[in-house]
């Protein structure tokens, strides 16, 4: 008759809290359930960590081992952009900002290309998150996302930001940051030689193909699903460790 009434009792704990058949009393109490999801959580916020630094290191490298077309560096091929893409496909908003941000601005101390310039930072940081939020759009083909991002990182980050902190830097010869900035509000613009529309009309051609080849390699990455079977993969042995005492 005990037994009858526990296992009555039993099935309707189950039912309520929807809880698998583990413990001593055949189900898995409210907090210990609670503790396992906690757990969870914060397992997967070490993995993003890891696979950010990953990231982050091979924006720095890719940004030390740039590809210049010039000597002072305007027109270039690098490949920071595919790990800041991949950033914000796979790691979110927050991971995709700081693989920009940090790739460029520990490239810079590490191995410095002339003046640090933070428009070039900023684009490179902004190129990440635009990536993310564009990846959360509700559409099914994820090529068509990355193409929709690549557009919009083109125009905002490559031939606004980018080319107009390269334009301070190089053209007018102030300063690329926010002094710079202000100095060049207050300073008579008639003897700059070239405006910036001119100097925007001589980059795009070299930085369309920069993205081209930037996206043609994210395009193979994502569509090869590498990635997708990786972190799948981990998730799956971490859960399977996770599991195991409870098991025993």
């Amino acid at each position: 008759m005990r037994s009858a009434v526990r296992r009555s009792v039993r099935c309707l704990v189950q039912a309520k809290f929807h809880l698998p058949c583990v413990g001593r009393f055949g189900f898995t109490p409210p907090r210990t359930a609670f503790a396992k999801r906690k757990r969870s959580f914060f397992m997967n916020k070490t993995l993003k960590l890891a696979f950010t630094a990953l990231l982050t290191a091979l924006a720095v490298v890719a940004n030390i081992f740039t590809i210049p077309l010039t000597p002072n560096f305007s027109k270039v091929i690098s490949f920071t952009v595919v790990f800041a893409f991949l950033a914000g496909i796979y790691l979110g908003i927050f991971p995709a900002f700081a693989v920009g941000f940090l790739g460029d601005l520990l490239a810079h101390f590490i191995h410095p290309l002339g003046a640090y310039n933070w428009f070039v930072t900023l684009a490179s940081a902004l190129t990440g998150v635009i990536c993310a939020l564009v990846y959360k759009l509700p559409l099914k083909n994820r090529l068509v996302k990355l193409l929709i991002a690549s557009a919009i990182c083109f125009v905002a980050c490559s031939c606004t930001f980018n080319t107009f902190g390269l334009w301070l830097q190089i053209i007018v010869g102030v300063d690329p940051g926010p002094i710079g900035l202000i100095e060049f509000f207050k300073m008579d613009k008639t003897g700059i030689e070239k405006s910036f529309w001119v100097y925007l009309a001589g980059r795009v051609p070299v930085q369309l193909l920069n993205w081209l080849v930037n996206v043609v390699i994210i395009a193979a990455i994502q569509q090869s699903k590498v990635l997708d079977k990786l972190f799948a993969k981990i998730q799956l042995n971490s859960q399977q460790k996770k599991e195991a005492p409870a098991e025993k």
